[in-house]
């Protein structure tokens, strides 16, 4: 009231509007309200308006007053104050602190539910791979339509793609395998989760809340694998129980993984092998998807740390490559919630500067300049992938780091059963090829010359010849044989790769 006088003559119609909760209620939230009369805490922190007439507070200045202790007569008392054309007084009674405490307490408590509901369970279009790896995964057949569907007449052959990516990346060499391989094989390629027309794992909408509430493990102290909703091995159980229980697929054949995909079918064969739960009422051979006889093409992808990797010298780049991936999984993630704010050219600016700087690594050995209509393409696709899906490419990228990941699924593998395709311009994946070729992991190393990590753009011509060569080679096809530890003698095979080969080794992209 000590502004009333003025108040008084002015010819401003002001109303105010006084609260009257009883004292100092926001202290109720405190945990001190709970020691009461204790610590004093009506007298210090409570502040009681008991003793207090704002009734005579206005009349003492000559301001009208009015009293409401309801909705109703509240919102009776403003529109009268309203249309008085005058300054008033009106002096709302509301609930008392307690009950104020309870019913914020009751609402935040609804609020929290509903938001956790709404983030965390899924809809027609969406799915939690942590809870359940029942996902219906897009493909596309490259095939024989006439060729009835899960027929035991028919060989499968999985194509997979990588990271950023999506089933269509295998059209090119799709087109060439149905040209090339007996009509017997049933050639299909599949959209991994959170890439292409995949369901939702969270929809963006969903992800933004997530990370606003803290419910994400997108921050620097977090345990950065313990979602697991795009870990290599949830993504591996999503691919094989959908390809069983939404496609009829009783068995592959082959597999031929790109990058992140390699590593995906890596996983896919030590799950299926290991007779984990989720081929537990299939455990004879005959019934796995994969078995023994499945043969394994991996195209530039990491099979984990082989045994002729320096362990100790390796760690410090494993943080380094891990921290790198979370840099830039927070910022593609980051990126989204400035959609909100930002024109679309400006994001699609940042999209476009991401991915050439991705593209710009030494392993795609120029790629720019030496297919400069390809790498536009590829560009532009990528740039599509991103601003429809990138909080899950996100999620990939931060789950899937290598070193976070199993490091020894190259120990599953059938060394005869096994072909690995590098560029000789990846000098990495070129490095690791020849290398386990040499010890004996693989029954071939193929290395496509003139092509760098892009494999699948550059030149899918020659890549579908290797497939075409390896699959239809009759000598492997009983042969099983074991993995095999690499010993001293075969790592000193390290000696005879150049130095600039070595120290490209890290860090790369999947």
């Amino acid at each position: 009231l000590s502004n009333a006088q003025s108040k008084l003559h002015s010819r401003v119609p002001l109303t105010t509007i006084i609260v009257n909760n009883g004292g100092g209620a926001i202290f109720s939230f405190l945990p001190i309200a709970k020691h009461g009369q204790d610590v004093g805490f009506e007298e210090f922190w409570g502040t009681p308006t008991k003793s207090i007439s704002f009734r005579k507070g206005a009349d003492a200045f000559g301001l009208p007053y009015r009293y409401a202790s309801s909705f109703e007569s509240f919102r009776e008392a403003y529109r009268s104050s309203l249309l008085s054309g005058r300054p008033e007084i009106i002096e709302a009674r509301v609930i008392d602190r307690s009950k104020n405490v309870d019913i914020h307490q009751r609402i935040t408590s609804t609020a929290i539910q509903f938001v956790t509901k709404l983030v965390s369970e899924t809809s027609s279009d969406e799915c939690d791979l942590s809870l359940n790896t029942r996902i219906n995964l897009p493909i596309k057949r490259y095939t024989n339509e006439n060729i009835s569907k899960g027929s035991n007449r028919s060989k499968t052959l999985l194509l997979i793609h990588g990271w950023m990516g999506d089933k269509s990346e295998w059209d090119l060499v799709g087109a060439e395998l149905v040209k090339n391989l007996p009509h017997e094989w049933d050639i299909i390629s599949i959209d991994l989760p959170g890439h292409g027309e995949a369901p939702y794992i969270l929809s963006p909408i969903q992800q933004m809340m997530r990370t606003a509430l803290s419910l994400n493990s997108f921050h620097e102290n977090a345990d950065f694998c313990s979602s697991g909703k795009f870990s290599i091995d949830a993504m591996a159980k999503a691919v094989c129980n959908s390809l069983q229980n939404d496609y009829g697929i009783k068995s592959l054949d082959a597999i031929a993984g790109y990058s992140l995909g390699g590593r995906i079918a890596l996983a896919m064969n030590r799950l299926c092998l290991t007779n984990t739960d989720m081929n537990a009422p299939q455990q004879d051979n005959d019934n796995k998807l994969i078995t023994k006889q499945t043969r394994l093409i991996l195209l530039g992808a990491n099979p984990g740390k082989l045994p002729f990797d320096d362990h100790t010298v390796k760690t410090e780049s494993d943080n380094q490559r891990v921290r790198k991936d979370r840099l830039l999984a927070q910022s593609l993630l980051s990126s989204l919630y400035k959609t909100y704010l930002i024109p679309i050219g400006s994001d699609l600016s940042y999209l476009s500067k991401f991915v050439a700087k991705w593209y710009g690594n030494n392993l795609w050995g120029d790629l720019q300049e030496r297919y400069p209509h390809k790498f536009k393409n590829m560009i532009n696709r990528r740039i599509m992938s991103l601003s429809e899906r990138r909080h899950e490419i996100a999620s990939v990228l931060y789950e899937c780091s290598p070193p976070l990941n199993p490091i020894d699924d190259w120990k599953k593998v059938t060394p005869a059963k096994t072909l690995y395709i590098a560029g000789s311009l990846d000098k990495k994946y070129s490095f690791i090829g020849r290398l386990w070729e040499k010890s004996g992991g693989v029954n071939k190393y193929v290395e496509i010359n003139d092509a760098g990590h892009a494999l699948l753009v550059e030149q899918p011509r020659e890549i579908s010849s290797a497939l075409v060569g390896f699959l239809k080679d009759a000598r492997i096809a009983n042969t099983l044989g074991t993995s095999k530890e690499i010993s001293d003698e075969d790592a000193n095979v390290v000696n005879d790769v150049k130095t600039d080969d070595k120290e490209k080794l890290d860090p790369a992209p999947r």
